[in-house]
Order: structure tokens, then sequence, then C-alpha cells
């Protein structure tokens, strides 16, 4: 009869517990932002937000997209992605423009840019002016997975659905990212 009645006081226990576990949902799958690891990839989704527009927001159509300067080291590449405002007004944009790899075909090459780091404040960017942003990668032969040589980069500038082209042969190995724009031409 004890075995019975051990027995069965587990079986309310683990019943009660199992309960009071999924009885959290709110706090347990409410997260705002989510990171995926599988391997050497990480994937990170921030909070989808409402923004409101400036009646001086950078259209696609006003910017033209450029890269700069590559900088090399300790196993990582560093490569200044430049939007330059080709309007006659000022314009500004924030945050973080999207950035996919595209082969002459107009294909896209793996995966599209994860941000890296957290967004910026709003660039106000004058008639001829420049915002940028860093892509990062690892450097080719340190381990990393690298995908076909681009063609051309598509970037959507920030709050944009209207993308632009970049000729541009990029490799990006191990995956890549992008960090938030800042004003001028150097990057973050």
């Amino acid at each position: 009869m004890r075995n019975v009645t051990a027995g069965l006081s587990i079986a309310v226990l683990l019943i009660l517990g199992a309960a009071a576990c999924s009885s959290g949902s709110d706090n347990a799958s409410s997260s705002k932002n989510s990171t995926t690891t599988a391997g050497s990839n990480s994937t990170t989704t921030a909070p989808k937000t409402t923004t409101t527009l400036s009646s001086t927001h950078c259209a696609t159509g006003q910017l033209k997209g450029s890269l700069g300067e590559t900088q090399s080291g300790a196993g990582q590449r560093y490569t200044t992605l430049v939007l330059t405002n080709t309007g006659s007004k000022e314009c500004d944009l924030r945050g973080f423009p999207g950035v996919s790899l595209v082969d002459a075909t107009g294909k896209q090459i793996g995966q599209p840019a994860s941000r890296e780091g957290s967004e910026g404040a709003t660039v106000m960017i004058q008639p001829g002016g420049t915002a940028s942003a860093t892509l990062h990668t690892s450097a080719a032969g340190m381990g990393a997975q690298c995908d076909p040589t681009s063609a051309q980069l598509r970037v959507y500038p920030p709050d944009n659905t209207e993308s632009l082209m970049i000729a541009a042969a990029y490799s990006a190995c191990g995956g890549f990212r992008v960090t938030t724009l800042v004003s001028g031409s150097a990057g973050n």
C-alpha cells in the first residue's frame, strides 16, 4: 500500500509541476529578442517596431550605394558600405540596411547579413553627403565556409521596400553582419 501511495504522490507532483510550468507561458514565450545558434552560425531577430517616418526620410531613389575600403586583421574583414544622397534636399535614415549577396543572374547567395550592434541615432544626410555602415565577415582560410563571390550587393536602405544594387565582388565566410548607419563614409 505504501508503494501505491508513494507512486500516486509522485504522479500528482509531476502533473502539478508540469501544469505550473505551462501556465507561465506569458513569461516563457513573450521574449522580445530571440537568438538561434546552430554550429558556428547565429541569427538574432529583433522585435518589430512601428515607426513613423519623417517627412525627410531618404527614399531608395535618392540614394546611391558603393563599397569603401576593406580593413583586414585577426582573421576578420571589415568593408564600408556607403549610401550617398543624390537628391537635392537633405534626408534622414536610421537603423540597419538590409544587405544580400547576389550572383550575376540576380539570385541571392546564402543568407542576408545579420545585424551587429544596436540601432543608432537618426542620420541627416545633406545633398551629396553620405551615411555608412560596416560589413563584417571572417577572412577566407580561417576555417569558416565561404559563399561564392557575389557579382552585386542588394541593399535595402532602412525603412524602404525598394532596393538598390551595388556592383561588387564580395565573399562572406561564415556568414556576414552589418552595423547600423552612421554619418559620413568611414563606417563604424
